[in-house]
Parts: C-alpha cells; structure tokens; sequence
C-alpha cells in the first residue's frame, strides 16, 4: 500500500515538473516538504502493519488515522506544489490549458477520498486501509478525468 502511495506521488511529482519552464526559491522549499513525508512513511506505515487487528484502546483506529493523516498531508502538499507553480507563474508557456487542467483534476479528487477514508477509519480501520489502497491505484492508472 505505502509503495503504491509513494509511487502514486513519484507519478504526480513527475507530470508535475514535465510543465515547469522554471523553479523559484519556494518551490524549491516545498520540495524537500514532500521529500521529508515520502521519507517518513515507513513510520505509520509500520504502525498500521503492527496494530492493523489490535482492538485493545483503540490501537488499530490511531494507527490508521495517523497514516491517513499523513497520506493527507503529502498529497495536499503535491497539490500545493502544482497550485502555487501556476500561481506564480512557473509552468511551461507551452502547456496546454486543457492539460493543466486535467492535471489540476487528476491531483485534487485524493485529498477529499483521503479525508473521507479518515473519517471511516475511525469506525472501520481495515475498510479505511483498503480505501487508502484504492486511492494510491487510481493515481497508478493512466486513467484521463475529463473537466467541464
């Protein structure tokens, strides 16, 4: 799961810098933002591994909470990256409109499903496990989203 996660945000990562024409100083500090909680996911990820089917004090809710806690974290801070490229005006003059928009969709549907998945953790760990899962293969999958 966490390897589908991490290679779900390589991929956005990625399409991400295909359209960057420049980077500026805060761009490159967000960088090592998501550098640091792509490092860090071993650590819930192991929690979960541990505590995934311990009921004893809620052990398996914290455990899968954290991890979508960072899960949310990292994926807002992708579209954080990609959100403030085009705010500032980093992104390739070449680029289509219809691609950074289909890239702006494809980078945001995560951060609502993994809020979402959150919530559900707190009644059902292992359904919110399974989700989180869900979300790092739709990432994986070179599905296009049409915008309207």
């Amino acid at each position: 799961m966490s390897l589908a996660t991490i290679g779900a945000l390589w991929l956005g990562y990625n399409a991400i810098t295909y359209y960057l024409d420049r980077a500026d100083t805060t761009l490159l500090r967000l960088n090592p933002l998501l550098l640091l909680l792509v490092a860090f996911l071993p650590f819930p990820t192991r929690l979960v591994s541990e505590f995934v089917h311990v009921t004893t004090a809620g052990a398996e809710r914290v455990a899968v909470t954290f991890y979508g806690l960072t899960l949310l974290i990292a994926g807002a801070l992708l579209s954080l990256l990609w959100r403030y490229a085009l705010h500032a005006r980093l992104v390739r003059p070449d680029a289509g409109d219809d691609e950074i928009t289909l890239l702006t969709h494809r980078l945001t549907p995560g951060l609502g499903a993994y809020v979402l998945f959150i919530i559900v953790g707190l009644f059902r760990p292992v359904a919110a496990v399974i989700g989180y899962l869900v979300i790092a293969v739709f990432f994986l999958l070179p599905i296009r989203i049409r915008g309207r």
